[in-house]
């Protein structure tokens, strides 16, 4: 059985090529893709051993992407369509890595003779690369797209630390960061780094660009990671293409393992190349409505460019914090796209000094690099090869052997008997009453608390109601669906608080000691209702 993607930018070609494949025969049709993006993720899911692709598939060149495809999948070959016959076309599909050309309108002989000389050659490809693919099957470096919701949210902090972290983590680990932000760059303000060559410099010869050429270019820092900055002179941002950022990245896959893209947070066709390229995009966002708005507009335009479905697009908050209003239920319903499960803390005044100083390496905070790893592991940054992942996991059960070998010591040192065991002080005796004062005090603040944390996440559901139009039971009932059964009975909502709809109002009583107890405080708090347009 043979394998077949399709990528038809027309439903009668699509419909003509699927009739001439059914006549041959022992053909599988996995997947029809109408555009270039599509396609990539198609062959990249069913790994085919034949594509067909319709030279006027958008929006990327079929050119890029046949160079694209045989690099990431060198099993799989790829058949150009086209309707045109002269060798300049013919030229260019071969020098892209095509095995073949099918002219229309479809013979059946010449579709069955390409699809038989391609299936062929794909056979005999997997056979040499087998075993040795190396990351997942895929070929070439994972390609990891950084794109701001809107200015400000740290997309180049993340970007650079990510960068430098893998390259910290991972020995030998081949990393570039890309600053894909053409006007407002500032990769090279986060790290202290000399440069003369910019992405400019490439793009201006992006005809006869190689990888030596590429790999030259780019700037090594002391680190380990490596940087291709933006160009520093304004007027060089216009030669700067789309084409020219497809076959830079093409190349740089091919020599790193780890391409890392700051792609900005403006669309323009530059980033959206980018965007449509990258194997993983993180939008990274703030949580507050503004960024919120920004990324759902971003994700939008991205969608209508067809360049990126929303639902590909992965979120990555940035500066969270528990005071937020807007908390993570609350963004993963705004957001639209797939949220990453783990978020960045707010550490503004210990970024500050590492920011400054053009040293990101100052930076020494563990939770921050915590964050940091988990969401590295979660959308698949660095890819294990099944030796690293074996020799992972044998680490692992050593460890945790260590750790059951010192857990039995301790229980067994416990076991032993004390020569002063059984034996009570007069003093212990006398100390009993003030311990046990201490002990109801402090549980008595951990009660009020408790109360409060109860009393804030009941306003944010009790607003939340009021902003979606629910009735004032419906209202009451939210509120108390965030709060322990036992503590139901305490909670009071006020809705339309002063007589103003905008503001509510909830109120708990704080138990004393236990909830079966009553007392005289009580705790409030008013939130103002935002309605979303």
């Amino acid at each position: 059985m043979i394998v077949v993607v399709l990528g038809c930018a027309e439903q009668a070609l699509s419909y003509e090529l699927r009739s001439r494949l059914a006549e041959i025969g022992d053909v599988e049709v996995a997947y029809v893709a109408e555009s270039s993006q599509e396609l990539t993720n198609a062959v990249l899911r069913f790994e085919p051993d034949v594509v067909f692709l319709h030279d006027e598939l958008g929006p990327q060149p079929y050119a890029d992407v046949v160079r694209d495809l045989s690099i990431r999948r060198p099993g799989t070959a790829s058949v150009v369509v086209s309707s045109d016959t002269g060798s300049e076309s013919y030229a260019a599909a071969m020098e892209a890595g095509a095995r073949g050309i099918v002219t229309y309108p479809l013979s059946f002989e010449e579709v069955q003779t390409r699809l038989q000389s391609a299936n062929d050659w794909a056979r005999t490809m997997k056979r040499i690369v087998s075993g040795d693919s190396g990351q997942d099957g895929l070929g070439g470096a994972n390609v990891i797209a950084l794109s701001g919701a809107k200015g400000g949210v740290g997309t180049t902090t993340l970007a650079v630390h990510f960068g430098l972290d893998v390259v910290a983590q991972v020995e030998g680990y081949r990393v570039v960061l890309v600053d894909l932000d053409l006007e407002k760059g500032d990769v090279t303000s986060l790290i202290d780094v000399r440069w003369r060559s910019s992405i400019a410099d490439l793009a201006k010869v992006a005809d006869d660009l190689s990888a030596r050429t590429v790999v030259d270019a780019v700037v090594p820092h002391e680190s380990g990671l490596h940087l291709l900055p933006a160009p520093t002179d304004v007027r060089d941002v216009e030669y700067v293409t789309p084409s020219a950022v497809r076959r830079i990245i093409t190349l740089l896959r091919q020599h790193y393992d780890l391409v890392l893209l700051d792609v900005g947070s403006h669309v323009t066709p530059v980033q959206a190349a980018a965007v449509e390229l990258a194997d993983e995009v993180l939008v990274v966002t703030t949580p507050d409505v503004l960024a919120l708005r920004a990324l759902r507009r971003q994700t939008t335009a991205w969608e209508q460019l067809g360049v990126r479905k929303h639902d590909m697009v992965r979120v990555l908050v940035n500066q969270a914090s528990r005071d937020d209003e807007v908390q993570a239920d609350t963004l993963r319903k705004l957001a639209q796209s797939p949220v990453v499960s783990a978020a960045m803390p707010a550490l503004y005044r210990k970024l500050e000094p590492a920011v400054n100083a053009r040293d990101a390496s100052a930076l020494k905070e563990p939770v921050w690099f915590q964050a940091l790893r988990a969401i590295g592991a979660e959308v698949g940054m660095v890819r294990v090869t099944a030796n690293e992942g074996a020799a992972a996991a044998a680490l692992e059960e050593s460890a945790t052997r260590r750790g059951r070998r010192r857990e039995a010591s301790r229980l067994s040192r416990r076991r032993q008997p004390s020569p002063d065991a059984g034996q009570v002080t007069l003093e212990t005796v006398a100390l009993l009453p003030l311990v046990l004062l201490i002990l109801a005090i402090c549980w008595q603040i951990g009660v009020t608390a408790m109360s409060s944390v109860w009393l804030n996440s009941a306003a944010t559901a009790a607003s939340h109601a009021v902003s979606v139009g629910s009735s004032a039971a419906e209202v009451n009932d939210a509120a108390k669906d965030r709060v322990p059964d036992g503590f139901r009975d305490r909670v009071a909502v006020t809705p339309a608080v002063g007589g103003d709809p905008s503001r509510v109002r909830v109120t708990v009583n704080v138990p004393l000691v236990t909830f079966a107890l009553g007392s005289p405080w009580d705790l409030s708090v008013t939130r103002k209702v935002v309605t979303e347009p």
